[in-house]
């Protein structure tokens, strides 16, 4: 998962990492993180990273999932490699569905990787589910790409 919008980016008045979600990103994400719920989503455990933008994403998605954490992990940092996610789920190879919180363009490559490719696209918000036949690249198929629209849509039905 992309974390949801944040405030605009000017390192003249804030850090990068200090960049909090705005309200009307607060509110969209309650209503994609009630269309996970629509979908079925019920991960193990939530992963994050530490920056505050995903943290109060992850925490909005866990509450609304009712799943304990998050847990934030510095893999998950702008700049997050494949490699080291795939670190970070074979750590927690004893959870059958784990949800990960990061950044772009991280986000959109590592998916790709994971699936053998494609043009990605993670807006804020958005969530793609992979089911991972071994924690490799090209280890799993792309069984959903749900953009933050369609996942408020889903809560509203």
């Amino acid at each position: 998962m992309r974390h949801g919008i944040a405030e605009t980016r000017d390192p003249a008045k804030k850090p990068d990492e200090a960049r909090e979600l705005t309200a009307q990103g607060k509110k969209r994400m309650r209503a994609a993180a009630a269309g996970l719920a629509r979908l079925g989503v019920d991960p193990a455990e939530i992963v994050t990273s530490p920056l505050i933008r995903c943290r109060q994403t992850a925490t909005i998605v866990a509450d609304t999932l009712g799943v304990d954490g998050p847990r934030e992990d510095e893999r998950l940092r702008p700049g997050a490699s494949l490699y080291r996610v795939i670190d970070l789920i074979v750590e927690r190879a004893e959870a059958d569905e784990l949800l990960l919180c990061g950044h772009e363009p991280d986000c959109s490559q590592i998916v790709a990787d994971l699936v053998g490719g494609g043009d990605i696209e993670m807006r804020k918000g958005s969530v793609a589910r992979i089911q991972l036949s071994a924690p490799r690249p090209r280890g799993g198929t792309l069984i959903g790409l749900h953009a933050p629209r369609v996942l408020r849509r889903l809560a509203a039905d």
